[in-house]
């Protein structure tokens, strides 16, 4: 018993095989040759499918990376304001109002002071030390990178204009 031999190879007699009728391609007749091209415009088309399936995975990875990156980077921006906050309140206020103690004014009311400054030195210095940190750092970091993302599927168009150009010159030639 032998093997038929392998889709796209010569046959003993030194002819092409066809891979989808096993028969020399002079000797098929006009409907072979049309299941033939319906057979490989098929094959063609279940490539295109499986490098498209394939990029698109890539790009859910590109995407997961990318949310994992602002994840990070949101986190990060949470401790960190929490943690300013923490020592803005034990340093700045109190080192603030210490100072603004210092300073009176008269008001109708009376002589006040600015004992109270180190308040809102302590709130506004922890939100601009999380917008360096967090935002600059991680979450535009995760931003450009999901934008790198598109345009999807850059080797299925590329593969696909190659095909194209393909059955052009084949039609060109065949038109001759």
């Amino acid at each position: 018993m032998t093997l038929p031999a392998a889709p796209g190879t010569a046959a003993p007699n030194g002819r092409a095989l066809d891979p989808a009728h096993d028969g020399p391609l002079p000797d098929a007749t006009i409907l072979e040759l049309f299941g033939r091209v319906i057979n490989d415009a098929s094959d063609l088309a279940d490539r295109q499918i499986e490098l498209a399936k394939q990029e698109i995975g890539e790009a859910r990875d590109e995407a997961i990376g990318s949310a994992t990156k602002l994840a990070i980077g949101g986190g990060i921006g949470i401790v960190a304001a929490l943690l300013v906050v923490i020592w803005a309140w034990t340093a700045f206020i109190w080192f603030f109002n210490w100072l603004g103690a210092f300073i009176s004014f008269p008001t109708p009311f009376g002589q006040q002071s600015l004992a109270w400054i180190g308040w809102p030195l302590g709130i506004a210095v922890p939100v601009v030390v999380a917008y360096f940190i967090g935002y600059q750092r991680f979450i535009r970091g995760g931003i450009d990178q999901a934008r790198g993302i598109l345009p999807p599927l850059p080797r299925t168009r590329e593969t696909l204009k190659e095909d194209l150009e393909w059955v052009r010159t084949l039609r060109i030639r065949n038109a001759r």
